[in-house]
């Protein structure tokens, strides 16, 4: 399980493989084209809050979008997801918004942990994937759907990469050179895991990026320091996968990941965005995460996004549309001291919150 949560941190790494391999298909086919746009924005809902902030709330008017004529010009959504080959859940899970005029790239990562509203034996957002497939649905389509719930709008299009090919798409690329902050030693036989790294910079083959990614026990501060230089990595990974060098193997690269990637975009879809993104300035791709508190219901840990502040994020860094996406568009279940409630006023399966 500590390996998976690990693992999971690295869609940005793929993220930057898959444009890589984009560019093969722009330089053979020399053709692109844009995905279509989503014409699901939000929609009005009846929104039921506790009586106290009702009334601390000035009325809204009625909230009315006209699909692709309401939309920011040149501005896509993407969501990007990454999935354990062990069970099929997408343990890490990015919904991105890509402006092609301002040149920018914001990505949130929404937890996986995430409670969503319905009336399942487990409700958390990473199992609605391999979920939604085993009950013979189209599994991206599932995805997609769920996160509208969460956010008020259907993403354009979505990536769904197998993140058991980590270390073989690191090796594809001719490894990742990086500056390690200090030497890192560790083993652990039950884990199989060995790790012995020199301080200083070296140019890091797949496996020593996993153990890199996975190293802990030596910091000073734990897992913050870890996540400190997990940070690092995925900049020096983008940086350097970004900068149209050379790749080796580029054409391996394109086998290995789209035999691993889940996607409703074709290749000329593929090609466009990964063109876009490479014209994006460094500093204007920016990673986020999702204001959320952790919670256990059933017994399960979970994940409740905090209502306010995410729809202040969904407007400020991934919202497509004129028209803000307000409360009333969001299905969230958020907890107060009276106990849990919905967004939507309608809380699915209301006996689960009571065990």
């Amino acid at each position: 399980m500590r390996f998976k949560l690990l693992l999971s941190r690295l869609l940005p790494v793929f993220l930057a493989l898959f444009l890589l391999a984009a560019i093969l298909l722009t330089v053979l086919f020399c053709w692109d084209a844009p995905p279509a746009l989503s014409d699901e924005g939000p929609e009005p809902v009846e929104a039921h809050l506790p009586a106290a902030q009702e009334a601390e709330r000035e009325p809204e008017p009625v909230l009315a979008v006209s699909a692709n004529a309401a939309r920011y010009r040149g501005v896509y959504t993407l969501l990007l997801a990454g999935r354990d080959d062990g069970n099929g859940c997408t343990d890490t899970i990015l919904l991105g918004r890509l402006d092609t005029a301002a040149h920018s790239l914001d990505l949130v990562s929404l937890p996986r942990d995430t409670l969503i509203n319905r009336d399942w034996q487990v409700r958390k957002l990473n199992a609605v994937y391999a979920g939604t497939a085993n009950s013979g649905g189209a599994p991206g389509e599932g995805l997609k759907a769920e996160v509208r719930r969460l956010c008020g709008f259907t993403p354009d299009c979505y990536a769904v990469v197998d993140l058991g090919v980590f270390v073989e798409a690191v090796d594809l690329i001719g490894g990742i050179e990086f500056e390690l902050p200090q030497a890192m030693d560790y083993d652990d036989a039950a884990q199989d895991l060995h790790i012995h790294l020199p301080a200083g910079p070296r140019r890091l083959s797949g496996e020593e990026a996993m153990g890199l990614v996975r190293f802990r026990s030596g910091y000073v501060n734990g897992d913050l320091d870890r996540v400190a230089v997990q940070q690092q990595f995925m900049d020096a990974a983008l940086a350097q996968l970004l900068s149209l060098g050379a790749v080796p193997r580029l054409p391996e690269l394109v086998t290995l990941l789209a035999s691993h990637t889940d996607t409703d975009l074709s290749a000329a879809n593929i090609a466009w965005l990964a063109r876009q993104i490479l014209l994006c300035d460094r500093e204007k791709i920016r990673f986020h995460t999702a204001p959320n508190t952790p919670a256990t219901v059933a017994g399960l840990s979970y994940t409740l996004l905090e209502p306010e502040p995410w729809l202040a994020m969904i407007n400020d860094c991934l919202n497509p549309y004129r028209t803000p996406i307000r409360m009333e568009n969001l299905d969230l279940v958020w907890r107060d001291e009276a106990g849990f409630h919905a967004t939507s006023g309608s809380l699915r399966g209301a006996e689960y919150y009571l065990k």
